[in-house]
């Protein structure tokens, strides 16, 4: 039977460092509130998964967070850049004989159990799975090997990085397969894409709902 990982890259929750484009539109601290949401529903979806599983922080090790520790292994990223930290999960998975490991963002509102199930099942024939977000970035990748080119000289943060993830796979000679194509939050007009909406009960008092 393979064993399978799942892996979620979550912020710590820390004003001012995550969701800073969303701050820029509805303020620091809702934009904090917004992230909260996500990563709380992004948790609900994963302890629905059937395989085993672990949180990578961005700053340090949360305990008895939205990620039950008894369920979850925990994991401090490591890496100078996005491309080097999941490079480095995908190493850690692999070392430890994770015959499959799918990993994803913790800011996107559409993730469901039967997306990343997909996912796991679609590298029984693929060496490569990749779940592309709206803005041309992704959301989700997969692999059965690190595979270190698909994530060596990128940037991110660009309308062309799952483009050139796509290209990268095909010049390794490698099969992928995609799922879903989801939204995830960074600006408030994806908020209200994705149907969130901010209160405002009085003008000294702001309220997410």
């Amino acid at each position: 039977m393979s064993k399978d990982l799942l892996v979620v890259f979550v912020k710590n929750l820390i004003p001012g460092n995550v969701k800073t484009r969303l701050a820029e539109g509805i303020g620091m601290d809702l934009a904090m509130e917004v992230y909260k949401e996500l990563v709380s529903y992004t948790a609900e979806v994963s302890d629905k998964v059937k395989t085993e599983k672990a949180i990578y922080y961005s700053e340090y090790v949360e305990r008895w967070d939205f990620f039950n520790d008894e369920k979850y292994q925990k994991h401090l990223q490591q890496g100078n850049d996005l491309g080097q930290k999941m490079l480095n999960a995908f190493y850690d998975a692999f070392e430890n004989d994770y015959d499959k490991m799918v990993l994803v963002g913790s800011d996107i509102p559409d993730i469901s159990k039967k997306i990343i199930e997909e996912a796991f099942k679609k590298l029984d024939d693929h060496d490569v799975v990749v779940g592309p977000a709206e803005d041309g970035g992704y959301y989700l990748i997969g692999m059965k090997n690190a595979y270190a080119r698909l994530f060596e000289d990128k940037t991110y943060g660009h309308d062309q990085v799952c483009s050139e993830l796509l290209e990268s796979i095909e010049e390794s000679g490698l099969k992928y397969g995609t799922v879903a194509t989801l939204l995830d939050v960074d600006t408030e007009e994806d908020m209200k894409k994705a149907g969130i909406e901010i209160v405002y009960e009085d003008e000294d008092d702001d309220e997410f709902l």
